[in-house]
């Protein structure tokens, strides 16, 4: 069976550990290079137990020559900002040698169309234009024709895969205001990465919620960019996200405004109808609401809708894991859309 040749820069984050472990189950993937800039020359194995037998190589530094003549594939694992200059880099040599290679980008490097949004929700200024128009937003319910033709794929973000999936068949129709929509968001420690800090230590988290980023967080603009385009109108979120005293997996709660009653039964049939096709949406029966456990450790997002008619309020529950359906499993699915293979693969 032919293989491809996959490298993962940022070896040692969270996000990178749970890709790993999707990694090795994977029929068609070789891992060649893991690279991490507090670990070079440690053997990953001894670090990653689950990679032995798996991988007996040792975390490199970064090298865009090795890389480009060893790999086909590379997952960016950083920090937002962090490998920004050499993502770009590495684009534009691949495409001076005329290489055949992928980019799929975890971070946020590339999500934003606007640069000036860079600017005002992440602190920094974005150094290439261009790249930005070039990059496709990696949803695959979304955006599956284009993925299939990219050779830069900007991985989405957690909160904004659990929202976007739940909202877009609503604006997609012209079913609710896209003006008045409102977003109630919890997720699990591990969204705070593996660095000590409030929203990940036990000392702030356990017996307790934690709001933050009330109004300023960075997903914002990413959510309000993507439902924007899908309703062909401008979009505003009113975003309140929380830290969960649990690891793994997201809850949004998403309050909408519908023109005219949208009882129960018709949004879930719209919701099923707009998903009938995908292997990974699940939209649940009238009357059911999904629930954080079902979708822990796989590439799902589970759907649930209801109405209350007192107040017009059209109310969607989605839930996914942060870091699988929120990261790395839709990383592996935009791989293996690049790739032609079934988007299964190595998922289920």
């Amino acid at each position: 069976m032919e293989k491809i040749r996959v490298g993962v820069i940022g070896a040692t984050s969270l996000t990178a550990q749970v890709l790993l472990q999707l990694l090795i189950r994977h029929h068609h993937v070789e891992i060649r290079i893991l690279t991490s800039e507090s670990r070079t020359g440690e053997k990953a194995a001894h670090y990653y137990k689950f990679l032995e037998g798996k991988f007996s190589g040792v975390f490199k530094e970064y090298a865009e020559k090795e890389i480009l003549e060893e790999t086909d594939v590379v997952f960016l694992a950083k920090q937002h900002g962090e490998f920004l200059v050499r993502t770009i880099t590495l684009f534009n040599q691949a495409k001076k040698k005329n290489k055949n290679f992928k980019i799929i980008d975890l971070s946020a490097d590339f999500r934003l169309k606007n640069p000036k949004d860079y600017e005002k929700w992440y602190g920094f200024k974005h150094p290439e234009k261009a790249l930005l128009k070039k990059s496709v937003y990696g949803l695959p319910e979304l955006y599956r024709k284009k993925i299939k033709q990219a050779s830069l794929i900007a991985n989405p973000g957690c909160y904004p895969t659990t929202v976007i999936l739940g909202v877009a068949p609503f604006l997609f129709h012209h079913t609710v205001d896209p003006r008045t929509i409102i977003v109630d968001a919890y997720s699990g420690t591990s969204g705070a990465g593996v660095r000590p800090n409030e929203r990940n230590m036990a000392i702030s988290t356990m017996e307790n919620i934690l709001p933050y980023k009330i109004g300023s967080h960075q997903h914002t603009p990413e959510m309000e960019q993507e439902l924007s385009a899908v309703g062909e109108k401008p979009v505003t979120i009113t975003f309140v996200p929380h830290v969960a005293p649990f690891r793994f997996g997201m809850l949004a709660n998403i309050y909408l405004k519908p023109f005219k009653p949208l009882m129960a039964e018709k949004g879930v049939e719209l919701l099923k109808n707009f998903y009938r096709n995908e292997p990974f949406v699940r939209v649940l029966d009238p009357g059911e609401y999904p629930e954080i456990r079902n979708v822990v450790g796989i590439n799902w997002c589970e759907i649930g809708y209801t109405y209350d008619p007192r107040t017009n309020t059209g109310i969607v529950l989605s839930v996914i894991d942060n870091m699988v359906k929120g990261a790395s499993g839709q990383a592996i699915q935009n791989m293996n859309i690049l790739f032609g293979w079934e988007e299964t693969n190595g998922l289920f």
